[in-house]
């Protein structure tokens, strides 16, 4: 039963990142159209610049999760709130892995988007 339940978020997650890059792919095929630039090198090169952007918006989610949990409002909030110490462990918990979560998945999502934009390129050269 723990088996199935790995596989389907792994499973999950994968789609997830396939339906992202897929747009991505759709995003930087029309900016490469509106921009002008006709060739695929330069179609991989807008891919790359994607993928950096898509790690760097993980990243940031993460750090901007980090600021909010480690914030004296949000502290304080947590404190007087009616859930015991173990509730509240729980939660920081979950808000901290909900972080990670995202980063690992825009991190996949900008890496499969630079490995193909780095391929596209190197291929048409």
């Amino acid at each position: 039963m723990e088996k199935q339940g790995i596989l389907t978020g792994i499973l999950r997650f994968l789609r997830t990142v396939v339906l992202i890059d897929l747009g991505i792919f759709a995003a930087a095929g029309l900016v490469c159209w509106l921009g002008g630039w006709r060739t695929a090198y330069q179609y991989g090169g807008v891919l790359f610049w994607t993928g950096v952007a898509a790690i760097v918006i993980g990243l940031s989610g993460l750090m901007g999760g980090w600021g909010i949990t480690r914030s004296f409002d949000y502290q304080y909030a947590q404190s007087v709130s009616e859930q015991n110490i173990h509730e509240r462990t729980r939660q920081a918990i979950k808000d901290i892995s909900r972080g990670y979560r995202f980063q690992l998945l825009m991190t996949t999502v900008g890496v499969v988007s630079i490995a193909a934009g780095a391929l596209i390129q190197t291929i048409s050269r």
